[in-house]
């Protein structure tokens, strides 16, 4: 009877490893299924098909799709777990439908307004995806843009925060399939949460960016070479992870350093043993190469087509590409790391060298000095129970691939949550090892589980006051109208309101100083490609009187100046001579009309 028992608990263990090891799989093909479609809206859009409805109707169908397999999974993972499971099962309902609801408001963050709904608004505006040489931004790759240019075409510009939500719940997904795999499905719904709830993600599940997408594409190519690993005739995993891969590097330029520390790990996997032949890893490395390449091959021949450099706006110096019209931009371009915090921050040497952990213990949101976001102590607080017992493959290959990413972004980039945010997913499954090995030994679990409910708690704090700032009710129960919302939120939104109302339809706006959030101006705009008007500075440094200033912004169409007029003004005092100070005040006061202001913002019109 012992026998048979421990005969069927082998079977159901093998079953259960079984289905969590195909929905693994099955999580990547859906992921890279999103991917193929976005790849050919690139490919149809360069042709001018932004307005064929079978193209843009492909793309809602991808993402419904995706959609309901996560959906799927997820309301099945209830029923193959117990109490403990189920009650995280529902705390991550609520993270979810927060998320939804918070993602029905209009879009008002940063980068939503410069550059992933802003640049998408100009293709569905223009009907083809057309170059943006004052945004060099839009010469970099944007699979996931693609997804969200049908809903702005469309004109539900809420839809893209789901899409990028939906990314976050699918390396939700992912998490949980690998933990199942390798534990149960208790300790995968917890690896699902973690991911979750942890600040930084909460946030960005209710904005319309991509990193949540080169999150999910990552992670699917990290567990991917795992599963190759165990089993090195599964070339299926192989090329799937190749695949993810190519569609990380399709999403955002984070993705090379990703593909980089990945296509190492893959090298060091082939040379551990047990080797296979020489001819063996040389096609598999031809297999994981060229499905690699190939989601990216499009994304490279576009900017080379465009500009003469595949890898526009980045290694200039080695293409003998076209001149840009890009304009001057001010930068700390060959100033260090370290030398930069300190210049910026005052911080000494010791602050700098706690760097990586001040990332999980003082981040803050909007403060650049902090990282601009908040990941979680919880990420590495359990790292000293990590390495003990089995699959230890795994987890040196999981922290490899953390350690090696958060290290280039501390040397070579400014340091932002966002910019390391693949790191979170190897970390919350190193940390849901931590909690089994130390459940495993320990003898009062109430401890344990105390531990983890006050890191929920903790993080549940967050979510809160992300629904408390977008204060989101009384848009949601209709007492306030969608422009009445973006005014509340958005100081400048009444200028372009106005904009677009009262200007006409040929006008051309000079945004100065409104940081690049040209989503809502409904009229051609024209920006510097940096943060400062580098473009204006030079117009009133060069000129002699102030026709010829005048002369200069005609030049580019220029009908109108919108201001933040704090910024300008400091700008301008710090920046010109007495004698180009006065040239510009002459200039304002003769051919410039105030046509509107409010909130520290104005519209200027030029009258010539």
């Amino acid at each position: 009877m012992g026998c048979a028992d421990g005969g069927s608990a082998l079977r159901q263990r093998v079953l259960m490893e079984a289905r969590f090891a195909q929905l693994l799989t099955r999580t990547c093909v859906v992921g890279c299924l999103v991917g193929v479609a976005g790849t050919i809206y690139l490919l149809a859009g360069l042709a001018g098909f932004v307005h064929s409805p079978l193209l843009n109707v492909a793309i809602a169908a991808a993402l419904v799709v995706a959609l309901l397999f996560f959906l799927g999974n997820y309301v099945a993972a209830f029923a193959h777990t117990n109490w403990v499971g189920r009650s995280i099962w529902l705390a991550i309902l609520v993270i979810l439908l927060t998320e939804a609801l918070l993602g029905l408001l209009p879009p008002t963050s940063r980068d939503e307004l410069t550059h992933h709904l802003a640049i998408p608004r100009l293709y569905a505006d223009a009907g083809r995806i057309i170059e943006v040489p004052a945004a060099p931004y839009a010469y970099y790759p944007m699979l996931v843009d693609m997804l969200y240019t049908p809903w702005i075409y469309w004109g539900y510009d809420f839809v893209p925060k789901w899409i990028h939500a939906l990314y976050g719940a699918l390396t939700g997904l992912l998490i949980y399939a690998y933990l199942g795999w390798r534990m149960n499905g208790l300790y995968g719904l917890l690896g699902a949460f973690l991911f979750l709830s942890t600040p930084v993600i909460l946030r960005l599940s209710h904005w319309g960016y991509i990193d949540l997408g080169i999150t999910f594409y990552t992670t699917a190519a990290l567990l991917l070479l795992l599963r190759w690993r165990e089993n090195r005739n599964a070339l299926g995993e192989l090329a799937l992870a190749g695949l993810s891969l190519g569609f990380a590097l399709a999403t955002k330029p984070n993705g090379l350093v990703a593909a980089l520390i990945i296509v190492m790990l893959f090298a060091l996997v082939l040379a551990k043993p047990p080797r296979k032949s020489f001819f063996a890893s040389i096609q598999e490395t031809a297999l994981l190469g060229a499905l690699t390449l190939l989601p990216f091959l499009p994304w490279l021949l576009k900017n080379w087509w465009q500009t003469g450099n595949p890898f526009y706006p980045l290694f200039p110096g080695w293409f003998h590409a076209k001149a840009r019209a890009v304009l001057d931009t001010a930068s700390f371009a060959g100033i260090g790391i370290f030398d930069k915090r300190e210049l910026l921050y005052g911080e000494n040497i010791w602050q700098i060298v706690a760097l990586p952990l001040r990332l999980f213990f003082s981040g803050q949101d909007d403060n650049p000095q902090y990282f601009d976001g908040v990941l979680t102590p919880a990420l590495i607080v359990l790292l000293p129970w990590v390495f003990r017992g089995k699959w230890s493959e795994d987890k040196k290959l999981l922290a490899s691939f953390s350690l090696l990413s958060l290290l280039y972004a501390l040397f070579l980039v400014d340091l932002r949550v966002r910019y390391v945010l693949s790191i979170v997913p190897p970390l919350v499954i190193l940390a849901v090892y931590g909690v089994f090995n130390i459940y495993i030994r320990i003898k009062r679990p109430a401890i344990l589980f105390a531990g983890l409910l006050l890191f929920a708690i903790w993080h549940g704090a967050f979510l809160w006051n992300y629904v408390v700032a977008a204060d989101p009710w009384p848009y949601l129960a209709g007492r306030e109208s969608r422009d009445g919302y973006l005014s509340r939120m958005l100081p400048e939104y009444p200028t372009f309101l106005y904009i677009n109302r009262e200007t006409p339809a040929d006008a051309k706006i000079y945004l100065l100083f409104i940081g690049r959030r040209a989503y809502y101006c409904q009229r051609n705009y024209f920006h510097d490609g940096g943060e400062l008007p580098g473009y204006l500075l030079a117009a009133i440094r060069n000129a002699r009187d102030i026709e010829q200033l005048e002369q200069s912004l005609r030049r580019n169409q220029v009908t109108h100046l919108m201001v933040r007029e704090d910024l300008l003004a400091g700008f301008l005092g710090n920046n010109l001579t007495a004698e180009q100070a006065r040239r510009w005040n002459d200039f304002a006061a003769s051919r410039l009309r105030l046509n509107f202001r409010e909130r520290g913002y104005a519209l200027y019109q030029l009258n010539g």
